[in-house]
């Protein structure tokens, strides 16, 4: 098989068998990659057949005609990624393919007979030629003279010029144009001008060669080195020391062997940057020094001096430390460098600077000596803390170990002395031991915190933490056997007792080591311990029942906690609570009660046994204490209370009844309110009912006592006859803790007692208001809410009762499935019942009473409202008035006096200017919501109060005398006496009249309608007589337009009324006086003619046309017929059918038709009368329209309804003054000879509009609301 390509594309072949000979393996023997303008082709041809591995289009961007370039290079299965190694052996290698198209730069990987692209990057000029240096380095030469190299991941590292004298790079490089783009014109190519041999790079001109090559390694730092740059210097070590040096030919490939070959020269490379700065340090800042010294300068000088000595010296040795760990020779910073320092005098200078290298963890270790000078410098600087952190941040196994132990004790750096014993040993006594030592005998100021320190040191190591913070966890499986070790130490006996101990103690009780802690501080010391005891505490409830293990057969750790509660109990035991004098240092009162809250928390846990006289002592504790506990307590004391309850609980259930007295703790548990103890010790006596008593006690967890009734109740056995009675009769106190809990019962126990549980319930109405409340929500809505009865009791730090917990369990239980029950048996509510609930709702005396006690204004004012005392209730809502207004009054003074602020607009804004505003629309509503139900006298007499308590404000004292007797008339009772006047004429009084006047306005707008505006005005106006009326300008200029409006509408209105009136007067008159003819000579009843003998026979002619006999109308109607003569028997039955037919749909939507439709006329009659059309085309008048407006009633036919245009007030106005202009001009007709023919056309116009009938629907005198219809032409 052959591979053809177009002989006008085909410019070139490379073949993968040109690379490195001998390195190929029988899978890629003989791959090329063939080019052309649009595609590149990698395929291997044999001499078998060929197989296309990939075809490569041209990428997008690239320049039409443009040359590509390739180049293959391998490398080594272990460059590659991890993912493409996965699917290579080790004996094969992958080619690296480099295409470099126009300004595009593609590298590809060949895998496996497939080709993948890795990198891709873009350059700013065409390349013209590309060539592997190695197989991380790919050259690249560009059209503009550069020649780049590049990573093969694309990454540039570095580029130069190669063109000459500024010429183009195209030009400098040698190429031919044999071959021609797709538009036939010839392309420079630069194939084959570029070769790479090792490590130098051979450029071919046109008339000249250029070799180019990498310097080696050494050369590299060199070239830094004497350019001055040892940063670059140090940074390119350290880039060979990592391999990661891109270029390096003359260095090994394996990292090891490479560290072998350069470390002599960088250690040389470290040792000369010292000295030469060290020099260049001695010979600019000594002689500086020097110069301060004999010049005897101030000792500023040369403190400054010495400072920047020591910041060179340090800044050199950052740069040697950073050096010698990254290349991992500290020994040569703790030598060489260290040696360097002391010759200059610098070691304690040398010695700091590794604090915050050691800080870092990048100095893990250091030397015995070092770090004996270290410890030793930092002491005599007194920065022992920070040596104590170093120690902390260091590997101990390269440690002196008993050096730096030896250190730590001299001085007293515990901190790291425990961490090394911990970390180093896997010893944690022996801290502790040596703290407990230094604080027996350390009688300072600093023992406290001593002290301290090992109770933080066992928490950490009790709770699993290693010491100090920050240094993880300590192993879960070394914690048991560390608890036991810690608290078998605590409770050895102590060397050293103390005088309390010796006072108190007995010779056969020892003094113990837990005491040091306990006198130092009870309260942490006892926290500490529940910490080393927490995993003995069981998590569940069900233990309390399970006795597998027997109490004589403890376990380890059961028996480790017996022996700490003995240790602890010879405390209490030793020194009652009473019996403690108030100078006693330790143990005070609250010392013992946290000893006796620890040894309760572990009996009531069923962890150990308690002698009599301790439990005793446990009870008078718990119950005597709480006995004198006000009844206002606070919540966190209140919390405290339960606590201990639930702890007497926990006890009582867990020691035997023959330990303690029930008598007693009866007696001591009613005074200090334990209602849940003395119900558990009335339970224990079989005493049900007074339990359940004890129980309804205790309104803080109502929970408990329906879950003891409901356990009752449940009961098949053992359960007392009378207890339903009792519970019945209890029923209204159980409503009280919770209606939703006592409805449960009810609907579940006593449905069928549900009688007599209301005949209970009426004796008392708030119990049965609240039942019958749960009752209708539970109708309406179908469920209750139970929230308030789940929220159990406070949590108990230890074990939770378990005969309190099981039965609350059980009631919650049941309560969740009470719902569902509901839906499935419906509430029934009877109309007995909610009439006694709106009974006992409504009790409108009391709430307002209540109302009027607390003062919630509003509320009282509505029902006042509601049992018709609008006056009181006006009255209530304005009685807190004064005090708003004296608020305004200062917040009017608070506003700044800057010029150019608009004050009105500022305190318009105010929370006490819309309080007010609120006020007065409330009040504004009140009485215009009882304005229509009271006399007219009695509503003026509301609003004039209202409006009066606003005005009087306004008025000078001066004043006031002479308007009571004025207004009294116009007021039926007297304004709210506010007795805050408006005084002065400054800023502030101004503002507050403004304001005054805006409220004023409100009311008076909202008087409108409901009292006579002339009383209005005249109320203001006697008021207000001797003002100039500044204030109530705009209210009264306000009043007298809307009197005008409104008088302007009802003349209007007037207007139109005459004018129909007239208009259908009209219509009768005409129609009355008109006389009618037959339409034929034929009786329209039966069919007879008129003329025979009609001498005879009377005949009658209807207004529609027909005629009939006067003996063919039916006798029976002779008298309906004498009082509407004009209907006729033939257009009356066809209107009734019409009727008929349509009155389903007029009369169920409400609608009238008021409009007539002209009526299709029989065949064969005559002609149609004038006064025929008259009656049938008649329309609805203007006065009828308005008639159905005001009833709200909608007209079917609006065909012929008249257009009307309605006009806004300023129009009407325009329109009055033309009206009026109109009629002064008419007026002076016997001056005027154009006016009287006007009114001659006008009158002519009226006339032939008149003749028209139907025609004309409004009168020329009501055109205000259109065009004017006398316009002349």
């Amino acid at each position: 098989m052959r591979l053809t390509l177009l002989s006008e594309e085909r410019f070139g072949s490379t073949n993968i068998g040109t690379g490195v000979a001998g390195d190929l393996t029988s899978a890629e023997e003989g791959v090329v990659i063939f080019l052309t303008h649009q595609s590149a082709l990698v395929a291997k041809v044999n001499a078998e057949s060929p197989v296309v591995y990939a075809q490569l289009p041209r990428p997008d961007g690239v320049r039409e005609g443009s040359m590509p370039y390739t180049a293959w290079k391998y490398i080594a299965p272990s460059q590659g990624s991890a993912a493409e190694n996965a699917q290579i052996k080790d004996s094969e290698t992958v080619p690296l393919l480099a295409i470099a198209w126009d300004c595009i730069v593609q590298v590809a990987k060949l895998v496996k007979s497939e080709l993948k692209i890795s990198a891709k990057w873009t350059l700013d000029s065409s390349a013209i030629g590309v060539a592997w240096l190695d197989d991380q380095m790919l050259v690249v030469l560009t059209s503009a003279g550069k020649l780049c190299l590049y990573a093969n991941d694309g990454s540039l590292i570095h580029d130069t010029s190669f063109a000459i004298d500024g010429g183009r790079g195209d030009d400098f490089i040698g190429y031919h144009n044999h071959f021609n783009n797709i538009f036939g014109n010839p392309e420079k190519a630069h194939h084959n001008c570029i070769a790479v041999r090792g490590a130098s790079l051979y450029l071919l001109g046109p008339t000249h060669l250029v070799v180019s090559r990498l310097l080696p390694w050494k050369e590299r730092i060199e070239v830094l080195r004497k350019g001055g740059d040892w940063m670059g210097a140090f940074n390119m070590a350290m880039m060979l020391y990592d391999g990661q040096a891109h270029g390096v030919f003359d260095l090994p490939r394996a990292l090891v062997d490479v560290h072998k070959t350069i470390m002599p020269y960088l250690v040389e490379l470290l040792l000369a940057y010292v000295d030469d700065v060290f020099s260049y340090i001695s010979v600019a800042l000594g002689s500086q020094l020097e110069r301060v010294e004999n010049l005897n300068d101030s000792m500023g000088d040369s403190y400054s001096v010495t400072s920047q000595i020591k910041e060179q010296y340090t800044r050199v040795g950052g740069v040697a430390v950073e050096f010698c760990v990254h290349i991992k020779r500290t020994d040569i910073l703790f030598d060489e460098i260290l040696v360097r320092y002391m010759s200059v005098q610098q070691k304690e200078t040398f010695l700091e600077l590794l604090e915050p290298y050691i800080l870092k963890d990048m100095l893990g270790s250091l030397p015995p000596e070092i770090m004996q000078a270290l410890v030793e410098h930092y002491s005599t600087k007194g920065w022992l803390q920070r040596v104590e952190q170093c120690v902390l941040h260091m590997d101990i196994s390269s440690l002196d170990f008993n050096q730096v132990v030896r250190l730590c004790q001299e001085h007293n750096l515990y901190g790291a002395l425990i961490y090394l014993f911990n970390k180093g040993l896997d010893d944690f006594r022996t801290p502790l031991e040596e703290l407990l030592r230094v604080f027996r005998i350390n009688d300072s100021e600093s023992a406290p915190s001593l002290g301290y320190r090992m109770l933080v040191y066992l928490k950490y190591c009790f709770s699993g933490l290693s010491f100090p913070p920050g240094h993880g966890a300590i192993s879960p499986a070394r914690l048991p056997s560390l608890r036991v070790e810690l608290i078998s130490f605590l409770l050895e006996d102590s060397s050293a007792p103390s005088s309390w101990g010796l006072t108190n103690l007995s010779s056969t009780e020892a003094y113990r080591n837990l005491y040091h802690l306990l006198e130092l501080d009870t309260e942490a010391t006892l926290d500490v311990l529940r910490c080393a005891f927490i995993d003995e505490v069981p998590k569940s409830d069900h233990s309390l029942h399970e006795s597998a293990v027997e109490r004589d057969s403890t376990s380890p750790s059961q028996d480790l906690v017996q022996k700490t509660v003995d240790v602890l109990a010879l405390i209490p035991v030793t020194i009652s609570i009473r019996a403690i004098e108030l100078d006693t240092s330790w143990p005070s009162k609250d010392d013992i009660c946290h000893i006796l809250d620890f040894i309760s928390h572990f009996v009531a846990c069923k962890e150990l046994k308690v002698s009599k006289e301790l439990l005793g002592q446990i009870f008078e504790y718990l119950i005597l204490e709480a006995a004198y506990i006000p009844p206002n307590i606070e919540s966190k004391t209140m919390e405290s209370f339960k606590r201990r309850e639930k702890e007497v609980l926990a006890l009582l259930e867990v020691v035997p009844e023959t330990d303690w007295d029930d008598r007693y703790l009866l007696d001591v548990c009613e005074k200090a309110h334990f209602y849940q103890v003395c119900a558990f010790i009335y339970d224990s006596k079989r005493q049900y009912i007074d339990a359940l008593d004890s129980f309804m006690k205790d309104v803080d967890e109502p929970v408990h006592a329906f879950a003891y009734i409901n356990n009752l109740l449940r009961r098949q056995s053992d359960k007392p006859d009378s207890l339903d009675a009792s519970v019945t009769s209890r029923i209204p106190d159980l409503v009280h803790l919770s209606r939703e809990g006592t409805f449960f019962l009810v609907v579940e126990h006593f449905f069928q007692e549900f009688e007599q549980i209301l005949s209970e319930l009426r004796s008392n109405p708030k119990s049965l208001f609240l039942y019958l409340k749960t009752l209708i929500e539970a109708h309406s809505k179908g469920t209750v809410n139970f929230n308030a009865l789940k929220n159990e009791a406070l949590c108990f730090r230890g074990r939770r009762v378990k005969s309190h917990t099981d039965r609350v369990h059980d009631l919650l239980e049941r309560v969740s499935e009470f719902p569902k029950f509901l839906r499935e048996n419906p509430v029934h509510v009877t109309d007995e019942m909610t009439e006694l609930y709106l009974e006992l709702l409504f009790q409108v005396d009391h709430c307002l009473r209540l109302c009027q006690e607390h003062g919630i204004i509003d509320a009282a004012a509505f029902l006042l409202e509601r049992v018709g005392d609008v006056g009181s209730a006006l009255s209530f809502t304005l009685s807190d008035l004064a005090d708003r207004f004296n608020m305004l009054d200062a917040a009017a003074e608070g506003i700044d006096d800057y010029a150019g602020v608009d004050h009105l607009n500022v305190i318009m804004k105010t929370k006490e200017v819309n309080d007010i505003l609120y006020i007065v629309h409330t009040c504004v509503g009140l009485c215009q919501r009882n304005s229509s139900r009271l006399d007219p006298n009695e509503s003026e007499a509301l609003w004039f109060q209202f409006l009066d308590t606003f005005c009087e404000p306004l008025k000078i004292e001066s004043e006031l005398k002479d308007q009571n007797g004025i207004s009294s008339r116009f007021q039926g009772g007297k304004a709210i006496n506010t007795k805050w006047k408006i005084r002065g004429s400054d800023r502030s009084a101004q503002i507050l009249r403004k304001l005054f006047s805006i409220f004023i306005k409100e009311i008076v707008e909202g008087m409108i309608g409901y009292v006579r505006l002339p009383t209005v005005m005249m109320k203001l106006l006697s008021d207000n007589g001797n003002q100039e009326f500044g204030d109530f300008k705009a209210t009264i200029l306000g009043m007298l337009g809307t009197y005008d409006f409104e008088k302007r509408i009802l003349d209007t209105a007037r207007s139109l009324i005459e004018d129909d009136t007239y208009y259908t007067m009209t219509l009768l008159k005409r129609g009355a006086s008109h006389g009618h003819g037959p339409r034929n000579l034929l009786c329209c009843i039966c069919n007879c003619l008129l003329t025979k003998d009609s001498s005879t026979m009377g005949i009658r002619v209807y207004n529609c046309g027909h005629t009939s006999h006067l003996h063919c109308e039916s006798p029976t109607k002779e008298t309906s017929r004498r009082s509407l003569s004009t209907d006729c028997p033939i257009c009356m039955t066809k209107k009734k059918g019409a009727r008929s037919k349509g009155k389903s749909t007029s009369v169920e939507n409400g609608l009238v038709s008021k409009s007539l439709q002209k009526h299709k006329l029989p065949q064969g009659t005559g002609a149609i009368h004038v006064h025929e059309n008259d009656a049938i085309d008649r329309q609805l008048s203007r006065y009828e329209i308005l008639i159905n407006l005001d009833k709200n009633k909608r007209i079917v036919q609006v065909d012929n309804m008249p257009q009307l245009r309605l006009a806004p007030p300023a129009v009407y106005h325009e329109k009055v003054k033309k009206g009026v202009a109109m009629l002064r001009g008419e007026s002076s007709s016997n001056t005027s000879g154009l006016a009287k023919i006007d009114k001659t056309k006008t009158g002519n116009k009226i006339r032939d509009l008149k003749t028209k009938g139907s025609a004309v629907r409004f009168p020329l005198k009501s055109n205000i609301f259109g065009k004017e219809k006398t316009s002349r032409r």
